[in-house]
């Protein structure tokens, strides 16, 4: 049980530092259905980042502190592949402690656990997503096959042996679990009914909150990739027994080629000129003079000004000076009544949602946008960007 509360922590962790991340394309979809944050999808999509970063932590968490002693004493060594062993675990638990003591017994509230860990997949397949019996079986079993073989090839070989028991009962018991959230899915639709909200055309100028999340998701998938980066660097260095120093070069020269490459080679080859952070909430930058993306020469502007700095305080190069960019980009949003930032100002572009762009440029709409639903699903909604 304690594991099962370690892990559960884990996740609501992993889901607070990386909730960016790990809504980034719940969100997106949102916004290319929708083209506003609506309540009920986006809280669906929040959900649905928790409930990914949930299985992370229950697929790998808790990382065992010595492998290499974890595999001489034979810990999750191998593989479980009796059906219904489990079963039989927890009959035994029964027969030996009593009905009350065997319900609160690790082996049952192992299975019990397993079961409703796969509710929610089935109960949003069926209710927000409606997909039928046969999808949720094949969503259970195949997430929980993702899951069976990442513990049981010790997280794909990053270890030298599996540190959980990979069970076959899981496949089952998770796929069971898929059913019943499924079936109460069903139940629920029939008598509370999900409407999806009406989606809006997006024309009006991006609010600041919008272009704060773009920005949000930026940093935080550079930091997770950096994080990545180091991780992988100190795997080498603790492979080849050398001094994880002798690798900061290494870091921050794949830290700067990181940055250049989600900064300013993506806005650079994208016709809406979007980072992507700016692509997720369905936003583009155009020039302020004329009305079509903006040249590529503003856009390296926009990354000397903006970005170089903030590169230059993550790889230790200039301390504060990130801080000094963005006290200098929201006084300039503040001064200005076009809510512009200094960088946008210095680069002479301007920031505007795909719909605004596509009214004047069809290169853009036909690259960069799925249709809007017809015109009855959006007839009464207002064209602003809205708040949820």
């Amino acid at each position: 049980m304690r594991t099962w509360l370690v892990e559960g922590a884990t996740s609501v962790l992993l889901f607070v530092l990386l909730v960016p991340l790990a809504i980034g394309p719940f969100l997106a979809f949102v916004y290319r259905r929708y083209r506003w944050p609506a309540p009920a999808p986006t809280a669906a999509a929040a959900l649905s980042g928790l409930y990914a970063c949930a299985v992370v932590a229950f697929t790998t968490f808790p990382l065992p502190k010595d492998p290499l002693r974890a595999c001489r004493t034979g810990r999750g060594s191998h593989w479980q592949l009796t059906p219904l062993a489990s079963l039989d675990d927890v009959a035994a638990a029964f027969r030996a402690d009593g009905v009350v003591a065997g319900l609160t017994s690790g082996v049952f509230l192992q299975v019990v656990l397993n079961v409703v860990f796969f509710v929610p997949l089935g109960l949003v397949l069926a209710y927000v997503l409606r997909r039928g019996l046969v999808t949720a079986v094949l969503a259970g079993l195949g997430l929980s096959l993702l899951v069976e073989l990442t513990q049981g090839t010790a997280l794909w070989g990053l270890y030298p042996c599996p540190y959980r028991l990979a069970d076959v009962d899981d496949l089952l018991t998770n796929t069971l679990g898929a059913v019943i959230g499924w079936c109460l899915g069903a139940l629920l639709r029939r008598a509370l009914p999900y409407r999806r909200p009406p989606a809006r055309e997006d024309l009006a100028p991006p609010t600041m909150r919008r272009r704060i999340a773009a920005a949000v998701i930026d940093l935080t998938g550079l930091l997770v990739l950096s994080l990545a980066i180091g991780v992988g660097l100190a795997l080498l260095a603790l492979g080849s027994g050398r001094d994880l120093g002798v690798y900061d070069d290494a870091f921050t020269v794949a830290a700067w080629a990181l940055g250049v490459g989600w900064l300013l080679v993506v806005p650079w080859v994208r016709s809406d000129r979007a980072t992507p952070g700016q692509a997720v909430v369905l936003l583009g930058v155009e020039s302020s003079r004329a009305r079509h993306p903006a040249p590529r020469r503003a856009m390296v502007v926009v990354f000397l000004v903006r970005w170089v700095p903030l590169l230059l305080t993550w790889t230790g190069v200039a301390g504060g000076l990130w801080l000094a960019v963005v006290v200098a980009e929201l006084l300039t949003v503040w001064i200005r009544r076009d809510d512009r930032g200094l960088a946008s100002v210095v680069a002479g572009v301007v920031t505007r949602t795909h719909d605004a762009m596509a009214t004047h440029d069809p290169a853009v709409q036909s690259t960069i946008l799925s249709p809007l639903p017809k015109r009855r699903d959006r007839r009464r909604a207002p064209k602003t960007d809205g708040d949820a």
